[in-house]
């Protein structure tokens, strides 16, 4: 009975002693981090890859972004479709990286004292808390949206056939000349009465608009569509657009694209007149126009984009006029969904976002999608 006492007493230490000592079974948050950005790296062919100190720069700002997609995702998820953050293409970017390579390309419409301010100057996003962003977005009264009673629940230009696939600006700071060019692709398709799509050579425009436009260094969405407009200009097309890989740098560009009045029946592709507005009161007329004339063109602050998966962008997304630094096209909309939202059609290529789309919530000037709107008419 001793023996049996003593063996059961030894059993028992020994599994106390098993219990006690902290086994850990999990990889180490610096090996899982680790793992992740080696896939990461294979998956966008980083060309780092056999840099060592390179790589090592780029691991360390690859986990903090890590820490800072949990902090986006931290807030509650109180409808299934709110925005998901996680890795993207721009998780070995820091957040100054991000903002010269991404967003400064939307040159200001106005200028400080000082000059002209530099992307760095104008898109500071370290300067505040997450906790004050935060209190700032969710503090923000809420507008009510005035639906007309007649307007459609439901628009997505895409199901017409008349929205180009997503293009990918890469180096280039052309998204405020890809935005409004397709989009003037598409309502050109919209006044043809066989509805066809044709893709037009937004690289000649890059390189030739001038009223302030400096190509792959930015523009302005309201200075093109000026400049269009006044100079009666015809874009090309895509197939025919000897500037295509962005190489060809001579000619005479503005005679080359005008159009005289003998000729402007012979292309529908000439901006006969445009709006540049703000909506930030009324989004209820930015949805009208997108049910009843077509896609339109937006300014908008992406700076919450670079981590951006797909969902409803709801939260983590200022929309101050002055933090406006991206040009998108607004190719419809969803009021059915729990979550109603814009169909935002992106230049950052199809594996951007939801396959280069962004879907942002309507009525509440997110992202600041209401403060710098353009409606264009085509001849």
């Amino acid at each position: 009975m001793t023996e049996v006492i003593e063996m059961l007493m030894i059993i028992l230490i020994v599994t106390l002693c098993f219990l006690m000592i902290p086994f850990n079974t999990k990889p180490s948050a610096v090996i899982e981090s680790r793992r992740k950005f080696d896939v990461f790296v294979r998956l966008y062919d980083k060309p780092y890859r056999g840099d060592a100190r390179e790589y090592a720069y780029r691991f360390q700002i690859f986990r903090a972004s890590l820490a800072k997609i949990r902090q986006l995702n931290e807030r509650s998820r109180d409808a299934n479709d709110t925005a998901i953050y996680g890795i993207t293409q721009y998780a070995d970017l820091s957040d100054r990286e991000f903002i010269a390579r991404q967003l400064a390309d939307l040159l200001p419409d106005e200028l400080s004292a000082s000059g002209p301010r530099s992307p760095h100057q104008k898109f500071v996003i370290d300067s505040r808390s997450a906790e004050m962003k935060n209190d700032i977005i969710f503090s923000r009264a809420r507008r009510d949206l005035r639906l007309p009673a007649d307007l459609p629940l439901s628009v997505d230009w895409r199901e017409q056939g008349i929205i180009l696939p997503v293009k990918n600006q890469g180096s280039c700071g052309a998204c405020w000349a890809i935005s409004v060019v397709d989009t003037i692709s598409a309502l050109a398709a919209l006044k043809r009465s066989d509805r066809k799509l044709t893709d037009l050579c937004h690289e000649r425009v890059v390189r030739c608009a001038a009223n302030g436009n400096n190509g792959c260094d930015g523009g302005d969405t309201c200075r093109l569509l000026e400049w269009l407009a006044e100079e009666n200009y015809r874009i090309g097309t895509a197939e025919s657009c000897p500037e295509r890989n962005m190489v060809e740098s001579d000619g005479n560009c503005t005679i080359a694209g005008r159009v005289d009045g003998l000729r402007q029946d012979l292309n529908n592709t000439v901006v006969k007149r445009f709006s540049c507005d703000g909506f930030a009161n009324e989004e209820h007329l930015m949805l009208r126009h997108l049910a009843t004339r077509g896609p339109i063109v937006a300014a908008v602050n992406a700076i919450s984009w670079k981590y951006y998966l797909g969902g409803v962008i709801r939260y983590h997304c200022e929309s101050e006029y002055e933090l406006l630094n991206h040009a998108v096209a607004i190719v419809g909309y969803e009021l059915n969904a729990t979550v109603p939202y814009y169909i935002v059609k992106n230049s950052w290529g199809p594996r951007f976002g939801d396959h280069g789309y962004v879907k942002i919530a309507v009525g509440q000037n997110l992202c600041g999608i209401a403060n710098r709107v353009s409606f264009i008419e085509v001849a």
